[in-house]
């Protein structure tokens, strides 16, 4: 029997393994594909902080040493600056500013940008929201892509872009109003007031390894030439501008200490602390242009993510569904006797030596037959049912408190005594009366019922 028991278990967990395999290979592709996908992604996608991305020094793949030796061959004076001020003093007029990285610049200088000369071009890299606010540019980010697409230039009219083919310069796509030009999909903008402001939002044309993709190269070479003269801004941290001395007063001796002068005007004004001594909402760079709602406080390709497993998961469901089919009843395929019942419970308090909690199984079901035939009420007291016993049957009170009332019995003989005395003293007192656990019309043992 432990052999073909042992036989069984096996076959099942084979069958059991079968029909998971069917549940977790489905399932493991997709997930490996995801996997796979956001790896490449991630790869794929370098961050702005790296020293190496789009620096005219670096021959990294994600660097642009190629594009500026490039423009070098074309005539172009590339001047590298890792400070935005002295970008902004050395450009000048007539010349053209790349800013690869503009989310590092701090308001100020930000602002700045619009008061260069119309003359000078000024090329901003996939800016964020609060750059193009602060530039008040009339610029708006619109659908960002989770790979750059490969556009055409269609009718474009910047200087320098307009004979170059295919590129991939969208990736992030942006909504202009007024007539401003609009190319490669709207992945490339030019506003020409205040000057020559060109916004790019793709970096994969300026990279070394996407240089000789598509057009990329007479795009991104096209639109630093325009200019003869290239400020290059190779900022990879946030720039945070020196701050302003304090102007220091002397005080006249016969002056009132209390007496302070006037501020003078050219002076910084002092800020206000807000909330926690945060910028206040009126600031460039306070939390009421700040971009943070929900929706971009994670990367797009969680969302993406998050979409393709929930599809996966419903694709799953349906599949699982359709095969298993609808949920059926089914009845049971044997009927159990209640003597086999019986007789297992009874086995389990043997083996469990639990004779108290049999004992007063025995007594409940002992009064249940008892208090009917003696007409007492629920409320009764053990003194009550003793007395009432002791007059129908005639029994001393001190036997019949011990027999349904008593401590429970020490070992299996003082069990089976009990039993057979309730049994003996319910029959003696429902003697030719119905009994309360049978149905109406059966008197019990007259009409042949087991006991």
């Amino acid at each position: 029997m432990t052999t073909t028991a042992t036989g069984n278990r096996r076959a099942a967990l084979r069958q059991g393994w079968r029909a998971g395999k069917r549940t977790i290979i489905p399932f493991g592709v997709v997930v490996l594909l995801l996997v796979g996908s956001l790896v490449t992604h991630a790869v794929d996608t370098p961050d702005t902080d790296d020293a190496d991305f789009l620096s005219p020094t670096s021959s990294a793949p994600i660097g642009s040493a190629r594009l500026a030796d490039a423009l070098r061959q074309r005539g172009i004076t590339v001047t590298r600056q890792t400070d935005p001020h002295a970008a902004l003093a050395d450009v000048g007029a007539g010349g053209t500013l790349f800013v690869p990285a503009a989310e590092f610049l701090d308001p100020l200088t930000t602002s700045q940008l619009a008061s260069l000369p119309r003359s000078t071009r000024v090329v901003l890299v996939d800016p964020p929201a609060r750059t193009l606010e602060t530039l008040r540019a009339p610029v708006q980010r619109g659908q960002r892509r989770w790979a750059t697409a490969v556009e055409s230039a269609g009718d474009c009219a910047i200087a320098g872009v307009d004979t170059a083919g295919r590129a991939a310069a969208r990736r992030q796509s942006y909504q202009v109003a007024g007539p401003h030009d609009r190319c490669y999909g709207g992945g490339v903008v030019h506003l020409g007031h205040p000057n020559d402001l060109v916004v790019v939002g793709a970096a994969d044309p300026f990279r070394n390894d996407r240089l000789d993709e598509h057009d990329n190269s007479a795009f991104a070479a096209g639109l630093l030439s325009a200019r003869p003269k290239l400020v290059w801004l190779d900022l990879h941290e946030r720039y945070e501008p020196p701050a302003a001395p304090r102007p220091t007063y002397t005080l006249d001796p016969e002056q009132d200490e209390s007496y302070l002068p006037p501020p003078d005007e050219t002076s910084p004004p002092v800020e206000e602390p807000g909330d926690g001594g945060q910028p206040g909402p009126g600031r460039a760079d306070g939390p009421g242009d700040r971009e943070n709602p929900l929706g971009q406080a994670f990367p797009p390709w969680l969302w993406a993510m998050l979409a393709t497993l929930g599809a996966a998961l419903l694709l799953l469901i349906l599949w699982a569904g359709r095969r298993l089919g609808p949920a059926v009843s089914e009845p049971l395929p044997v009927e159990v006797r209640s003597g086999e019942t019986v007789l297992g419970r009874g086995r389990l308090y043997r083996r469990a030596k639990a004779r108290g909690p049999v004992a007063e199984v025995l007594r409940r079901a002992a009064l249940r037959r008892i208090e009917p035939a003696l007409g007492l009420e629920p409320t009764r007291t053990p003194a009550e049912v003793v007395d009432a016993v002791a007059v129908r049957t005639g029994r001393r009170p001190y036997d019949i408190d011990g027999l349904l009332f008593g401590p429970e019995p020490a070992h299996d003989d003082e069990l089976l005594d009990l039993a057979r005395g309730l049994d003996t003293l319910a029959d003696e007192i429902t003697a030719g009366a119905p009994r309360a656990d049978t149905p109406p019309g059966t008197t019990g043992p007259d009409q042949g019922e087991p006991r």
